[in-house]
């Protein structure tokens, strides 16, 4: 007996009033968040490595410049009067003049020796009886005034050798100064009554071109001779100003 089976195909038409499944195909764009965040922080780090190696080229820059300012400052300064002897012997002169010169250039040869064997902070006395300050860095402080008042970080007048204090009405002092090519170094504002320090401000210098000040209140009890100093912190007389409380 023979098997038979049905075989049934069935075909599913699109039914009417219904669109047609669209099965063009969509590009769909999908960002790798984990690559993006590995790269810019491979960019920040080189940003950060770039910008520490410039700071650090500026920073030895700085201190070279600083080295060879302080080499400059302290290089002896050799009298220049051999010159002289050169063009004394080349001259057709008599010899008796010649015998002059070398006399007044052998003394000019000692002033400038025992000058330069002078103590650095050696006081000279003038016969007017101002006191000159000998120090190798003095000429860092191009300014150094005594005055009654700052207006915008400058002295307003300058006080003269003497400070009237009135009964009752104390006054403030302040003691300004400018400061060149000190920039890190550590400075004082000594204050002093009859060659006693009565106070001492420790200040640092941030600028190649520096204006600071420091003040005393004097009273009527403080009468008596002053002084306010600039001293470096190896302890070397920069500037003094001296005055008295009347």
């Amino acid at each position: 007996m023979t098997d038979k089976r049905n075989i049934v195909i069935k075909v599913k038409y699109p039914v009417s009033g219904k669109a047609a499944i669209d099965s063009t195909p969509k590009m769909v764009t999908e960002w790798n968040v984990k690559r993006i965040l590995i790269a810019v922080s491979v960019l920040v780090l080189m940003l950060i490595l770039l910008i520490y190696i410039i700071s650090n080229d500026e920073q030895k820059a700085e201190v070279d410049n600083a080295a060879i300012m302080v080499n400059a400052i302290d290089k002896p300064v050799t009298p220049q009067v051999a010159v002289k002897d050169i063009e004394t012997k080349n001259l057709a002169i008599p010899k008796q003049e010649i015998e002059k010169t070398n006399s007044s250039v052998k003394q000019k040869k000692e002033s400038y020796k025992k000058t330069a064997d002078m103590p650095i902070n050696k006081v000279i006395k003038k016969p007017s009886n101002e006191k000159v300050i000998i120090s190798k860095a003095a000429h860092n402080v191009p300014r150094a005034i005594l005055t009654y008042k700052i207006n915008n970080k400058e002295p307003a007048g300058e006080i003269g050798r003497s400070v009237d204090v009135e009964h009752n009405k104390p006054i403030w002092v302040y003691y300004f100064t400018e400061l060149n090519a000190m920039k890190g170094n550590k400075v004082y504002h000594e204050w002093l009554k009859n060659g006693a320090v009565v106070s001492k401000q420790e200040l640092v210098v941030s600028s190649d071109s520096w204006r600071t000040s420091s003040r005393k209140l004097l009273s009527n009890s403080e009468r008596g001779n002053w002084a306010v100093r600039l001293v470096d912190k190896n302890g070397r007389l920069l500037n003094e100003k001296n005055f008295k409380v009347e």
